[in-house]
């Protein structure tokens, strides 16, 4: 082979566009933990980074189209915070105003905590889970709850969520694309809201629902309108606070001295007077569902108005809101399992 041939050849292989970086925008969200390797190649992990599954990292490409590593940015990391990623590790999210292979920069990064006024108009949903899995017993939680392993639901009311108003303010800040995944089977792909072990691990026990990752949704769909100082740990401590609020008083106490019988939405309304003040029943909405001929209280929603503190006094937050209409007239508070 002659000289020229030789260089020619060199010249072309290093130029092919086979094995060319290909840049992609939007984020990496992981499905699992994963090492983030800063080479690939030599599969080299300065400070032993891994993803946290349900976690959102800002997209800088691919190592090939096609190819089996993602490069992601994962802030914090030693000596390279791009870090390389396997393809097997989680999914590519675009957003809905972007494509992939762009050749404009992209330093955005996704919003979940943005910041505002903290909300001072709320909705704190609760709701009573036998009768909620009467209607979906397949949910994993519901699962649990038939299979009697979830004995504390029984003797409390828990957390659907914590709600701005008015409605339809929701989704704060969070691109089109994470709003895309918020269905009920795609809980599981949204970030995590970042919050402590101890929270996590009350919010476990009091909202049932976090077997569905429901704690995500929440988060992803009223927590980032609340704007809290501390972000989503702040968003459930709050709603941690007040629901422990409701179940120690004889609002609790008339749910679970009630189990099997029907109960009115007066007596729902006159047990938070008792607690609460006069006219904080008046702030309160009952929700009821049919099951087979039966009518089951579902939920209670109550309205909050001001700003929520560790030691905010729930019954003057619900006379600073707005009375609201009654809504179910009575129904049983269902007992566990499938009636």
């Amino acid at each position: 082979m002659s000289r020229i041939l030789f260089l020619a050849l060199i010249s072309f292989s290093w130029s092919s566009p086979a094995l060319a970086f290909v840049k992609l925008e939007g984020y990496f969200i992981a499905e699992k933990t994963c090492e983030a390797f800063h080479s690939k190649n030599r599969q080299t992990n300065p400070g032993d980074i891994t993803t946290r599954p349900h976690m959102a990292y800002t997209m800088r490409g691919i190592n090939k189209e096609g190819g089996d590593f993602f490069q992601v940015e994962i802030p914090g990391a030693p000596v390279a915070t791009s870090r390389w990623v396997s393809t097997d590790c989680g999914v590519h999210a675009v957003r809905a105003d972007t494509h992939t292979g762009a050749d404009e920069d992209d330093d955005d990064e996704v919003v979940l905590e943005p910041n505002g006024t903290e909300s001072t108009d709320n909705l704190l949903t609760l709701s009573w889970q036998p009768a909620f899995c009467e209607t979906r017993p397949g949910k994993q939680e519901c699962r649990d709850l038939n299979d009697g392993n979830l004995p504390h639901t029984t003797r409390q009311l828990s957390i659907h969520g914590l709600w701005p108003q008015p409605r339809g303010n929701d989704y704060c800040g969070v691109p089109a694309s994470v709003r895309n995944l918020d269905t009920p089977g795609n809980w599981h792909r949204l970030p995590a809201p970042q919050i402590d072990t101890e929270t996590a691990d009350a919010l476990q026990a009091a909202m049932p629902g976090f077997a569905s990752f429901l704690h995500h949704h929440e988060w992803i769909k009223h927590g980032t309108c609340y704007f809290g100082k501390g972000g989503a740990d702040e968003y459930y401590d709050d709603t941690l606070y007040l629901t422990g609020l409701v179940n120690d008083s004889a609002v609790g106490d008339l749910f679970i001295n009630n189990v099997g019988q029907e109960i009115t939405g007066a007596e729902i309304r006159a047990a938070f007077d008792a607690s609460f003040g006069s006219g904080s029943g008046e702030r309160v909405q009952i929700k009821c569902t049919p099951d087979a001929g039966r009518t089951l209280i579902n939920e209670i929603w109550i309205s909050l108005g001001g700003t929520i503190t560790p030691a905010s006094d729930l019954g003057e937050l619900m006379r600073a809101a707005a009375p609201t209409g009654a809504g179910c007239k009575r129904g049983i508070v269902d007992p566990a399992g499938l009636q």
